[in-house]
This record gives structure tokens, sequence and C-alpha cells, in this order.
């Protein structure tokens, strides 16, 4: 029997095309410079980061292995950008509301716990 720790498995696979994963990162950034006091939060948020800087694959698709916290981060800059974004922002409000639709439901994003 391996005695390794080994690390938990990602609780989830977000898969994004090239416009997701830049309308992400600039939700994700948001979110870091909002939450500038919550070092929890920032740390949360740089991993997604990394991950949105990852290689796509010959279809162009990104894959973000996402722990059950990073993915509550993930979602709450989506949202939180998307609440920000003008009508006159339609395509961005767009990609944004694909995003929230890859992802679990508010209410499964709100019993994740962060500490």
């Amino acid at each position: 029997m391996n005695d390794t720790a080994k690390e938990p498995e990602p609780g989830y696979h977000l898969f994004l095309d090239s416009d997701e994963a830049a309308v992400a990162a600039v939700a994700i950034h948001l979110l870091i410079s909002d939450e500038a006091h919550e070092p929890r939060i920032r740390q949360l948020a740089r991993e997604v980061l990394a991950g949105l800087q990852g290689t796509p694959d010959e279809q162009g698709t990104l894959t973000v292995s996402l722990n059950p916290q990073q993915m509550k981060i993930t979602h709450s800059a989506v949202k939180l950008l998307l609440n920000d974004l003008q009508r006159g922002q339609a395509g961005e409000r767009e990609i944004l509301r694909g995003i929230l639709d890859k992802l679990p439901d508010e209410h499964t994003m709100r019993a994740i716990e962060l500490e």
C-alpha cells in the first residue's frame, strides 16, 4: 500500500473556449482587486488564474480543473462581472452567462465553504 499523501482530485472540470477563458480571466482579475483584504480569496483566485493560462486542446477547448473552493470563486467572479456589465456589453454578458451555465447552480455554490 502506498503511504504517500496524494492531493485530492479536483471536484470539477470546467471546459472553456478561448473567448470564455479570456472573459473568465478578466472576471478573476477584478475579483482579486475587489477582495484585496481577503488573502484566502486572493489565493484561490490566483490558483484559478493559473489554470486559465493553460494550453487549449486541439479543438481550442481549455480544461480548467477546479476544487470546490476554486469553483465557488470562479462562479462568484463571473457572476459579479455579469452584474456589473451594462446592456451595451451584450457580447461579454452572453459569454459570462455561458460560463455560468457550465458551472453548478447557485444553491450548490452557496453550500461550499471557503474556510
